[in-house]
C-alpha cells in the first residue's frame, strides 16, 4: 500500500483529506501540521497528524513514503520544502497545489530531477463538488500517473493540462472562481436590500437563484448561451437586465475579462516571489 504524506490541514488541505476519507482509497495518509488545533481535528478526523518531519520520522521510515501533496500556501513553501533533504527523489512523486509555483522553481529549491504535478483544486472540493486542472512532469511512471489520478479525482472532477502555463489560466477561473461567485451572491444580496429587501430575503433570493441556474446548468445539458436565450423575452425584464451586462463597454464580460487577467497576473508573481 502507497504513503502519501500531505504538508497542510487548512481549508484546502483539510476538504482534500476528506475526500480520500470518504473514497476509502488504497493509501496510508500521514499529515505535516504546524499548528496544533489543526492536529487535533485532523486526528480526531483519522488521520496521524505530526508538527514537522522529525516527529513523523520517530516513528515512520520517511523512505518508505511515496507521494508529498503540498497543501501550503505558496508563501509558505520556501521554508516547506527545506525538510526534503532526506527523501529519495527517484522514487517519490510530489503534487503541489501552490498557486504560481513552476516546475522549475521546484526543480531549483528540491532537485532537478524531481517528478512533480501542479495541481489546481477549489474550494467546493470540500463537498466533492470541487474540480481539479492539473498538469505534471514527464518523467512520472504509468502507476505512477495512476496514483496522481485516483488521489485527485477523489475530491473532484478533473480536467488534464497539456501545457504548465495553463495552469496559472485555471487558477484564475476555477481555483479563485468560487470568490468571484460568492461576490456575485453578496453584491446581488446587498442590492435586494437597498430596493427595500429584508437582509435574509435578499439572501435567499440570490442564493437560491444560483444555485439552481447552475443546476439547470448541470442537468439539462443544455448550453449556457441557449440557456440564457430561453430566459430572455424581446422587450422583456432580463433582456433589458442584459443590455447593461453585455456591454461590451463596461459590461461583464470585461470586467471578468480584467479579472482573471488580474489573477493570472499574481500567480506569475507569486513564482517570481518565491
Amino acid at each position: 500500500m502507497k504513503n502519501v504524506l500531505l504538508f497542510g490541514y487548512g481549508k484546502m488541505g483539510s476538504s482534500i483529506a476528506k475526500g480520500w476519507m470518504l473514497k476509502r482509497l488504497g493509501f496510508n495518509f500521514f499529515i505535516i501540521e504546524k499548528e496544533s488545533s489543526l492536529r487535533k481535528i485532523a486526528n480526531k478526523e483519522g488521520f496521524e497528524a505530526y508538527e514537522n518531519i522529525e516527529f513523523l520520522n520517530k516513528k515512520e521510515n520517511l523512505k518508505k513514503i511515496d507521494i508529498i501533496f503540498l497543501a501550503v500556501k505558496p508563501q509558505q513553501m520556501e521554508n516547506t520544502v527545506k525538510n526534503f533533504s532526506k527523501f529519495n527523489f527517484s522514487e517519490l512523486v510530489f503534487i503541489s497545489i501552490a498557486a504560481g509555483l513552476s516546475f522549475s522553481w521546484f526543480r531549483n529549491k528540491i532537485n532537478k530531477e524531481i517528478k512533480i504535478v501542479r495541481a489546481m483544486p477549489n474550494l467546493p472540493a470540500s463537498i466533492g463538488f470541487g474540480v481539479t486542472g492539473y498538469c505534471k512532469s514527464k518523467n512520472l511512471s504509468e502507476e505512477e500517473n495512476r496514483d496522481v489520478y485516483e488521489l485527485l479525482s477523489a475530491f473532484s472532477k478533473i480536467i488534464y493540462l497539456n501545457k504548465e502555463s495553463l495552469i496559472d489560466n485555471v487558477t484564475a477561473i476555477s481555483g479563485s472562481g468560487p470568490g468571484y461567485i460568492f461576490y456575485l451572491v453578496e453584491a446581488l444580496s446587498q442590492i435586494g436590500v437597498d430596493q427595500g429587501l429584508t437582509i435574509q430575503d435578499a439572501k435567499t433570493l440570490a442564493k437560491e437563484t444560483l444555485i439552481g441556474s447552475a443546476r439547470l446548468i448541470e442537468t439539462s445539458n443544455i448550453d449556457p448561451k441557449t440557456l440564457k436565450e430561453n430566459v430572455t423575452s424581446p422587450g422583456g425584464t432580463t433582456e433589458a437586465g442584459l443590455m447593461v451586462l453585455e456591454s461590451q463597454e463596461n459590461g461583464l464580460y470585461p470586467l471578468l475579462n480584467s479579472t482573471i487577467h488580474s489573477a493570472i497576473k499574481r500567480a506569475k508573481e507569486l513564482n517570481l516571489d518565491g
